[in-house]
């Protein structure tokens, strides 16, 4: 009944959710008090480039991230196949029923270890429904004795619990990390990316309205949007007006936005991105490079004489191109200009035939509407 009652306060524990962090310490400590080992470790995520990366080694008490863990798969590091694994009903397995000792001892997170004498691992694949949501496992020295098929089962019994709680942890930090990103802006169109960016790392993505594939859309494109949220951020520091936005193979940067010490993203230094379609894209995207300039310049403030001045034209061919950026634009002053280049909405699914206001008549008659 003793053991029985360790197994209840275990289940109970793994199914409540809170930060991922406290989520895996939970883990660990449950699969401990049902299973003795001085050691355990949990790796967890959906993604296989992430997922060893988003991990947690408990030794002795002491927890610690896993050792080498950015740029290594959780398959590369444990040496499996997602397929293999996920076709069985079975999670937990003794280490040695899956590989020899000296083969072991090769794999990234078995080498990257060694010198802390583990001599002994059971690993807990989590899994359910052909979806690997993770690995976790217990360590022993040799002192401590080899794991048997009696741990295996008991950790067996602990395991639909497991998953059910790493379901509801992953729902959940999906709803915390999109509700922190979108504190930094209005609106919620396109693609969001959230970059560390002391690690430069991707730590989040997410699309509404076509969700995100983290291998196709985030992994081939990992350091273009790192530096696309750094040229993002400089130019805003710059004070410069409409920058050119940085382009990604999803579209163009139209907002950039620091969050700073955000628990949600372990309380890192982090710039969200949005991220719009070609077609959502911000209107200077269709402006040539002399219209962006003068438009740039209005929008930062600028008279018609300073523009004119800055640009090096003149006060007539200014207002030339403030006539033709009315027209591709489709406003009638400089107000509604500053609007649209500042809060581009998406493009209108009205037929071409609709014509744009005419521009402000004081510029026709040559007025200095510019001021």
């Amino acid at each position: 009944m003793e053991e029985l009652g360790a197994l209840d306060t275990a289940r109970l524990s793994v199914v409540q959710h809170g930060t991922r962090s406290s989520f895996r310490r939970r883990v660990m400590d449950a699969m401990r008090q049902v299973v003795p080992a001085s050691g355990a470790f949990f790796c967890f995520g959906t993604e296989d480039s992430r997922a060893y990366s988003d991990s947690s080694r408990l030794v002795d008490g002491v927890l610690t991230p896993v050792k080498g863990a950015d740029g290594t798969r959780l398959t590369q590091a444990f040496g499996f196949e997602t397929k293999s694994v996920v076709e069985t009903t079975r999670r937990v397995y003794v280490a040695g029923e899956l590989y020899p000792e000296d083969e072991r001892m090769k794999l990234p997170y078995f080498g990257a270890h060694a010198s802390d004498g583990m001599k002994h691992t059971l690993l807990f694949f989590l899994h359910e429904g052909g979806v690997l949501f993770g690995l976790a496992g217990l360590e022993r020295r040799d002192a401590e004795g080899e794991f048997t098929p009696a741990d295996a089962e008991k950790i067996e019994a602990l395991g639909p619990f497991v998953v059910a709680g790493v379901r509801t942890q992953l729902a959940y930090d999906e709803l915390s990390r999109e509700a922190a990103a979108l504190r930094a802006f209005s609106k919620v169109s396109g693609t969001l990316f959230v970059i560390d960016r002391e690690r430069r790392k991707v730590l989040w993505a997410a699309n509404r309205e076509r969700g995100v594939d983290w291998e196709t859309d985030v992994v081939p494109i990992a350091d273009h949007i790192v530096d696309a949220a750094e040229q993002s951020l400089a130019a805003r520091a710059k004070g410069d007006a409409l920058p050119t936005p940085p382009r990604l193979p999803s579209g163009a940067v139209v907002g950039v936005a620091k969050i700073d010490g955000d628990p949600v993203f372990n309380n890192a230094k982090c710039a969200v991105l949005r991220v719009e379609a070609q077609e959502k894209a911000a209107p200077i995207e269709g402006l040539s490079k002399r219209e962006r300039e003068i438009a740039r310049l209005l929008v930062a403030g600028y008279s018609g004489v300073n523009v004119a001045a800055i640009s090096g034209l003149s006060e007539n061919t200014v207002r030339t191109y403030v006539r033709r950026l009315y027209q591709k634009l489709g406003v009638a002053n400089r107000a509604d200009l500053v609007r649209k280049l500042m809060s581009p909405e998406p493009k209108s699914s009205a037929p071409s035939s609709v014509i744009a206001p005419p521009p402000d008549s004081s510029l026709v008659d040559g007025d200095e509407t510019l001021d």
